[in-house]
């Protein structure tokens, strides 16, 4: 994917435009000068205030990256904004076009949707539908509006005079065992940090887990990470293997963005897609503001260094194979939920299931075939295709935004094809050209090789 300014600001505009909504002002200037440093952070409730709406947030995001260098920057955030909001835009042109019923209630929830599960499962069901409006022979698109307590398909098309249906689900963005397991490593790894924080030592360190990180105590890892240091040597235990040196003063001849991409490859070789589940860090330097600001705007958060007095940082991951396979594992209750949806509801009906995922994680081969037996085991389910959009979101060390996707396929009884209509959504507008294999897709080329 491709994001000139010009292209940007342009599917901005287009957005606002189309859904009448004007820009808040005040709100982005805020935002740019740091005021407001959680906007973009995944959040299912907000405390205090009246909620804003999810796509707002979107919008403020996406335009800050065309404010650069502005106080704060939430490169990781405006990445995601930049990609949603072109899509959006892109579909919304091809709906409008061609007027597609039912479109403007879908419209007014993506309009006033506060929760950021609700807004992506929307937006995915708008994008859904572009594709299938562009695919040659469909005459008719329709949005389905749910009739409680009846569950319907989201959208019918037209085909040769035959209907189909499409139901859309998106995978909650965070999951539980994720988060306990992400929370459980940082506050083991922040004590391990701050131990030699004490100590004034700079330190880079990488711990591959191999058991359940809740397992391990953070005495015995500070001290492994120690002896690691000190001998400059591999210590390998049962519960964990780590290895250390120390850091070199941070320098540097310009501003540096922190967090970002940049910082984290240059400083700690580490980037989003590779094959360390996370990074903590943490450092203590002076920022740099801007001199600019007016008085109502200072106060905020800056993202950019001056200098770094002293940082530290710890790369992990986990080896052992029953935690990643519980990384690997998602909803497969709401699948079975979107197939009831379709279910006997006419030749090549198919669900598309939206999965965010994480490069470290790597195929999910047994775990989508361990769902094909399961599926094949009820067999009262009729549908023409599953198909299992997984998307990965990467923000490179030269800033570059990019959206991979894998389309994983699973043919129904229903089929009258041997590939369904539509398979990847998100390269809106250009089709998916090959098919990797079941479960694992195309290794991509490095977005910043290209």
């Amino acid at each position: 994917m491709s994001f000139p300014f010009a292209d940007v600001k342009k599917a901005i505009n287009g957005l606002r435009s189309k859904l009448q909504c004007a820009p808040d002002t005040q709100l982005q200037e805020q935002f740019d000068a740091g005021l407001h440093p959680n906007l973009l952070a995944y959040q299912k409730r907000q405390a205090g205030g009246t909620p804003l709406a999810a796509l707002e947030k979107y919008l403020v995001g996406a335009t800050s990256y065309l404010h650069q260098p502005s106080n704060y920057y939430d490169i990781f955030g405006a990445g995601r904004c930049v990609i949603i909001v072109q899509l959006l835009d892109e579909a919304l042109d091809v709906l409008q076009a061609k007027q597609i019923k039912g479109l403007p209630k879908r419209v007014e929830r993506l309009l006033r949707v506060v929760d950021p599960d609700e807004f992506d499962s929307t937006a995915f069901e708008l994008i859904t539908a572009a594709r299938y409006a562009l695919v040659a022979g469909v005459d008719r698109i329709e949005f389905i509006e749910e009739q409680p307590p009846i569950r319907t398909p989201d959208i019918l098309l037209r085909r040769g005079g035959v209907d189909s249906f499409v139901e859309c689900k998106k995978v909650k963005r965070v999951r539980d065992f994720s988060v306990t397991t992400r929370i459980t490593v940082r506050e083991l790894l922040n004590g391990v940090i701050s131990c030699f924080r004490r100590q004034g030592i700079s330190i880079l360190a990488e711990v591959a887990f191999g058991c359940d990180p809740k397992r391990v105590s953070q005495s015995g890892l500070f001290e492994a990470c120690q002896t690691a240091l000190n001998d400059r040597t591999t210590i390998v235990t049962s519960q964990f293997t780590i290895k250390a040196k120390p850091l070199p003063k941070f320098k540097s001849k310009d501003y540096t963005l922190y967090p970002s991409p940049r910082f984290s490859w240059i400083r700690y070789g580490h980037r989003i897609r590779g094959e360390w589940f996370g990074i903590v860090h943490q450092i203590i330097g002076k920022p740099a503001r801007r001199a600019n600001l007016p008085k109502r705007l200072q106060g905020g958060v800056s993202t950019w260094l001056d200098s770094v007095e002293w940082d530290a940082a710890i790369k992990w991951k986990i080896t052992a194979d029953d935690v990643v396979g519980r990384y690997r594992r998602f909803a497969f209750d709401g699948l079975f939920a979107a197939i009831e949806q379709i279910n006997n509801a006419g030749f090549d009906s198919t669900v598309h299931l939206w999965l965010e995922t994480d490069y470290y994680i790597g195929g999910r081969r047994e775990v989508l075939l361990d769902f094909f037996k399961r599926l094949s085991a009820k067999q009262q389910h009729t549908v023409g295709w599953i198909v299992i959009n997984e998307t990965l979101l990467d923000v490179s060390p030269k800033g570059r935004f990019d959206l991979i996707e894998h389309a994983h396929m699973i043919q129904g009884p229903t089929a009258t094809a041997p590939h369904p209509l539509v398979s990847g959504v998100f390269g809106l507008p250009s089709p998916v050209r090959t098919i990797g294999e079941f479960g694992v897709g195309h290794e991509l080329s490095d977005i910043d090789e290209d």
